[in-house]
């Protein structure tokens, strides 16, 4: 064999032409469908975004049956937003937004749904469906496992400027269903952390339930 690296390559490549280029020609394959799915999802966030801001209005409005089927100026909802762009970032946004807008139903098992489901990069976006996550349970009254997602919540994102909110939400619940060791833990943490909260003074009624 030849101790010139290129004489060793083009003596693979005259040998093995027609795999090389059934190979060659696979990738060129990926990497245009690459470039076209990238295309089509920048088009779809694109879209999402248009869609999001003609029914943000009755979002906001608190007019949460019209946001997630459409209001009668025929926008369309954040559930046809969601099933039809629900793959871009914005889409994603829409599924957290339609989440919120079940929980305003207080439909709490699609809410959950859509919590549960949401996958968008945002850090605080997903410390927000996470929140959602634990606002359903405890609408249903599980404290425990609404302080579990309230702590998931807090030590998701080091730089969530909410995270001595949740911390004290955590520990309230766990207070609430009789998780006492639990609850002190997460109270210390609150204090250790954050000891100018102003949550801090708010713990101290739960204090019954953990000394």
């Amino acid at each position: 064999m030849s101790d010139n690296p290129f004489a060793v390559i083009s003596d693979y490549f005259n040998r093995n032409k027609n795999q090389v280029l059934i190979i060659g020609g696979a990738i060129i394959v990926i990497v245009i469908g690459i470039i076209l799915f990238t295309s089509k999802r920048s088009a779809q966030n694109e879209d999402a975004s248009v869609a999001l801001t003609k029914i943000r209005p009755s979002y906001e409005a608190g007019n949460f049956q019209a946001a997630i089927n459409g209001d009668s100026l025929g926008n369309k909802g954040l559930l046809f937003i969601v099933n039809e762009y629900g793959s871009s970032e914005n889409g994603q946004l829409a599924k957290l937004m339609l989440a919120n807008a079940y929980y305003g139903l207080r439909d709490f098992q699609n809410a959950l749904k859509y919590y549960d489901d949401f996958g968008g990069s945002n850090k605080l976006s997903k410390v927000a469906a996470i929140t959602g996550i634990a606002s359903v349970k405890e609408a249903q009254n599980d404290y425990v496992g609404a302080a579990k997602e309230f702590e998931r919540a807090a030590n998701y994102d080091k730089d969530n400027p909410f995270r001595d909110e949740y911390l004290f939400y955590a520990g309230r619940d766990f207070a609430m269903g009789n998780d006492k060791a639990s609850a002190k833990r997460v109270f210390d943490q609150l204090k250790n952390d954050f000891p100018k909260s102003k949550y801090i003074a708010q713990s101290q009624r739960y204090n019954y339930s953990i000394d």
